[in-house]
């Protein structure tokens, strides 16, 4: 998120560890972007274009069913056996194909989310894998054409794959349903193609499977930019090993989103990507479509006052959710990447922010640690300076360590992210760090970018996004 990507970089082992639970999108993060867009999304989805999940048993089935039972989309879900109110069907029969279409035809559906799949299993891989595709085939003929959304994997994970015998069938199946998906549906096919999925409780060998707390960590690791340029560098059977696994509700929720027209993405195949189309949030909610002008201003001004005054008397969760509510008040002249009330110094308001990594980040601040660790490692703050017409950022950070002063500014460069087609997500560019005005060493291939999203902004406050992460709460600071 906004704050917590640089300083994880910082060689301070404390600040290291305070951070890095903010280097990624936690579970927390995500079950709540979903409950936020259940409970006060308005998306105009056809009341009987119903959402058909062939595997919805199955281990990414089960949470893309649960988002939608949370959003109240009308859904069915098929199963091999038809357990737990699913549709029996096996996608090996052989008459599998005019089964899937009888029951997209009797069922109202407008979109088709396979997440079947099977690796290590008692299955046939390869029969299992490229059934999607061959099902399918028979919508060909269709005047009218569901959306299809299929889990794929990466180009990368199906390069190892092909260089390990007992893999080979696993990636020939995936690869050639998505030859078969792509001839039948077009423009109509949005793949999603993650590294490594974990979640849940319990680990798995068969298949592999790791638990979130423990995938979290990992993840937090492994995202960081310097593990991730040695992911890219090393040849891919090393390679993948280092890339950073994203999470099951992340892979869910971009389903979700993309079945509903939230995005409209053909490829995403990368885990940034996913956890963006994850965290896609609607312009605008069916309460505040309802306010006045009048409402909305005075209603704005209200949370403005709660949040920057007031925050530390709520709860973590009810400040998330005036955030969310405040981003769906924004001013409808809002443009971030080409308003220059953007620059200059914007300080964190660390009462309001909703997650436990930064909790542990105001404590070092305020809190009342014992005196011989502040005498090793103190803070005195904190903030932000945007500039240059919004195209550079420096974070600031003052401390002391060992009683000395020490001044870390890190260096990001802006440029609007013309591919999100919108005038507050800006791509961010990591530069370098400053320590005491002498720019340390850091190589090019460590400069890593991530997606920075202002998604309130007016000319006392502000609330930034990085990679569809958590909410951060601004308000413009002073000079020095």
């Amino acid at each position: 998120m906004l704050l917590i990507r640089y300083i994880v970089i910082i060689i301070i082992e404390k600040v290291a560890h305070a951070f890095v639970s903010q280097s990624k999108v936690s579970t927390t993060t995500i079950n709540r972007l979903i409950t936020q867009q259940a409970t006060s999304s308005h998306i105009d989805i056809q009341e009987k274009e119903k959402v058909l999940v062939l595997g919805g048993t199955g281990f990414i089935g089960k949470h893309v069913i649960d988002i939608l039972k949370q959003k109240d989309i009308p859904y069915i879900a098929t199963s091999t056996n038809g357990r737990d109110d699913t549709i029996a069907f096996n996608i090996t029969d052989d008459n599998a194909s005019k089964q899937l279409l009888d029951i997209y035809q009797t069922n109202d559906v407008g979109t088709i989310v396979s997440t079947i799949g099977c690796i290590f299993t008692d299955s046939d891989d390869y029969i299992v894998n490229v059934a999607s595709g061959q099902t399918s085939t028979i919508f060909k003929d269709e005047s009218s054409k569901p959306k299809y959304i299929f889990i794929g994997n990466s180009q990368r994970v199906r390069n190892v794959c092909n260089i390990i015998p007992a893999l080979n069938d696993y990636a020939r199946g995936k690869e050639e349903s998505e030859v078969s998906l792509k001839q039948t549906f077009g423009q109509n096919l949005c793949m999603i193609k993650p590294t490594f999925i974990y979640g849940g409780n319990k680990f798995g060998l068969n298949p592999p499977r790791i638990p979130s707390f423990l995938g979290e960590v990992i993840e937090a690791i492994l995202g960081l930019y310097p593990i991730q340029w040695v992911a890219e560098v090393l040849p891919d059977i090393l390679g993948v090993v280092l890339e950073a696994p994203v999470n099951v509700k992340a892979v869910a929720g971009a389903v979700v989103n993309e079945a509903i027209g939230l995005c409209d993405n053909q490829v995403l195949d990368t885990r940034e990507d996913i956890i963006m189309a994850a965290s896609k949030r609607p312009s605008i909610s069916s309460s505040v479509s309802k306010l006045s002008a009048q409402e909305m201003d005075a209603r704005r001004g209200e949370l403005k006052t709660i949040l920057s005054t007031k925050a530390s008397e709520y709860t973590n969760e009810q400040n998330f959710a005036m955030l969310e509510e405040l981003e769906q008040l924004k001013p409808t002249s809002m443009r971030p990447t080409e308003d220059s009330l953007l620059d200059g110094r914007w300080d964190f308001c660390f009462d309001v922010e909703p997650d436990v990594g930064t909790g542990l980040i105001k404590e070092m601040f305020e809190g009342d640690g014992p005196n011989w660790m502040k005498k090793i490692l103190d803070f005195d703050g904190v903030h932000m300076e945007i500039g240059n017409e919004q195209s550079t950022i420096q974070l600031v950070v003052s401390v002391k360590v060992f009683e000395k002063d020490i001044t870390v500014i890190l260096h990001t460069s802006l440029t609007a992210a013309q591919q999100y087609n919108s005038l507050h997500m800006f791509r961010e560019k990591f530069e370098g760090i400053e320590v005491n005005g002498f720019r340390l060493p850091y190589p090019d291939v460590w400069k890593k970018s991530r997606y920075l999203e202002f998604s309130y902004l007016d000319d006392q406050f502000a609330i930034a996004r990085g990679s569809g992460g958590e909410p951060h709460f601004l308000l413009r600071g002073g000079t020095e």
